[in-house]
């Protein structure tokens, strides 16, 4: 199963580029038109954060 649009910028983005949270929410908005809360953002990119270490 393919990652939301959501995780996809967050791996895109933040992961494997470096950028910060609120570059990511401004590529939502423009792109997606996805308006996206700050917290709820940092907490899916912790996760995935997290999720990727546990697997590594």
């Amino acid at each position: 199963m393919e990652p939301g649009i959501i995780n996809q910028a967050i791996q895109k983005l933040c992961i494997a580029e470096g950028k910060e949270v609120n570059e990511v929410i401004q590529y939502l908005k423009l792109k997606y038109r996805i308006d996206i809360d700050p917290l709820v953002l940092q907490k899916r990119i912790d996760k995935l954060m997290n999720k990727g270490k546990a697997v590594a």
